[in-house]
């Protein structure tokens, strides 16, 4: 009897040095084959981003596992009960009012870490938002696979009555995490606005570590910077912030599928050529994206029927001011004029021109309660991708995917035409054959 229970208490510990082997074999495995076969040379924005880098490999071998254990030893008690429909919505939206109050709690321990001199009262105020960070850090938890397990599962409902399936429902299956998202450092040449490195970093970094790398990359090149937060990333499982509020969420994890899918089709395949087949990707998934969440939205609509406290937790972007009336400083249309006239300077040659107005139209946007910390070269090369955005300015391509959709019956068949272009010229020619 006492070796046969001494066996059976080791087994788990056995079980757990075996995973653990498997896991740093697989992460060895994994980060040699990332590491490059020529010479490796740091320039400077390796050297400014080295020690904030994301760890791409260590998420995957950490969150990879989850959704396929879930379900595995069952799915979330909530989900159980398929009758459950007002719960499944009530959990869902608690998690999204949790994870806002959260995000609201942190900008007001950064506001108040930032002060100088630190106050016996500061020290108080500080002390107790820790203490009720970790309360809705704790329930956040608590209510997260539940929230996924429902998205996903509502999202792959959508995209299967779209004609999206495979085997058992949509390929890729629909996964995400509803977690902080990584920022990015973003560069461009100053005299042109072209979208150039993109690197991952960590979540969480201070303004202090921002300007930092910024400073350290403009001062050792000719590019222009920004370090930005980003709303999701299309990783598997893709990276969703939370804190936006429940039509965001859905809109990202939508985009990011979008992304996912179209990676096994020559269009998704030739991503990182950049330049305009770049702003085609984005394009696609960012007009995708937004008819998934609509469609997503009203199948959470009907679950949610007759469920007390179901309405719409959506949550303004914390960069907007919150208006009803139509907004005398349109966002869109200013942000557009802006690029419109950068463009004219950087093509007559005036770099510092386009620069100092640049900063001038930054402090109007602020003004006007839109919180951009810098408006540069980069800022219009990262959100100018998006070629149905103000920032892209004068883009025909958003143009283009936009009249592919109108043609096209359906959103399946819209992505499934654009996911065979390799180059805008494909997507030209796409539409003159097809002129009505």
């Amino acid at each position: 009897m006492n070796t046969d229970a001494s066996t059976l208490a080791k087994r788990p510990r056995v079980r757990l040095w075996r995973r653990a082997y498997w896991r740093v074999v697989t992460l060895f495995c994994v980060c040699f084959m990332l590491v490059p076969v020529a010479g490796f040379e740091r320039d400077a924005v390796t050297t400014a981003t080295a020690p904030y880098r994301f760890s791409m490999p260590v998420w995957e071998l950490d969150h990879l596992p989850d959704k396929w254990f879930r379900r595995a030893l069952g799915t979330p008690s909530a989900l159980a009960r398929g009758s459950a429909h007002e719960q499944r919505m009530a959990i869902v939206n608690e998690f999204f009012e949790v994870s806002h109050s959260l995000w609201r709690v942190e900008q007001q321990l950064l506001e108040l870490q930032a002060r100088a001199p630190v106050t016996p009262e500061v020290t108080e105020r500080v002390a107790s938002l820790k203490e009720q960070r970790n309360r809705l850090v704790e329930r956040r938890d608590d209510l997260r696979p539940a929230a996924e397990e429902t998205l996903e599962t509502t999202i792959a409902a959508t995209l299967e009555s779209l004609g999206f399936r495979a085997w058992t429902g949509p390929f890729p299956p629909v996964d995400t995490v509803l977690a902080a998202s990584p920022t990015i450092l973003v560069t461009s040449p100053r005299d042109r606005i072209e979208r150039q490195d993109t690197v991952t970093m960590r979540t969480g970094l201070t303004s202090e570590e921002r300007e930092r790398i910024e400073t350290r990359v403009e001062g050792e090149t000719d590019l222009s910077a920004l370090v930005l937060n980003t709303g999701g990333i299309a990783l598997y499982p893709s990276i969703v912030v939370p804190h936006a509020g429940l039509d965001f969420a859905l809109e990202v994890i939508a985009h990011e599928w979008v992304h996912q899918w179209l990676w096994f089709r020559p269009l998704g395949r030739r991503y990182f050529q950049g330049g305009d087949i770049t702003t085609l990707n984005e394009t696609v998934a960012d007009i995708a994206g937004k008819e998934i969440e609509e469609l997503t939205r009203q199948r959470l609509d009907r679950i949610a029927a007759g469920s007390p406290g179901s309405g719409d937790h959506r949550h303004p972007p914390p960069e907007a001011p919150p208006s009803q009336a139509p907004p005398a400083f349109n966002f869109h249309d200013e942000m557009r004029a802006t690029r419109i006239r950068v463009d004219e300077l950087l093509a007559a040659g005036e770099v510092e021109e386009a620069e100092t107005y640049m900063e001038e139209r930054r402090r109007e946007f602020v003004a006007n309660g839109y919180r951009l910390r810098r408006l540069n070269q980069a800022y219009f090369a990262f959100h100018g991708t998006y070629a149905t955005t103000g920032a892209a300015g004068v883009n025909v391509i958003g143009q283009q995917i936009e009249e592919l959709r109108r043609r096209s019956p359906n959103l399946g068949d819209f992505l499934r035409t654009a996911a065979e272009f390799t180059s805008v010229a494909d997507l030209e020619a796409y539409l003159a054959a097809t002129d009505p």
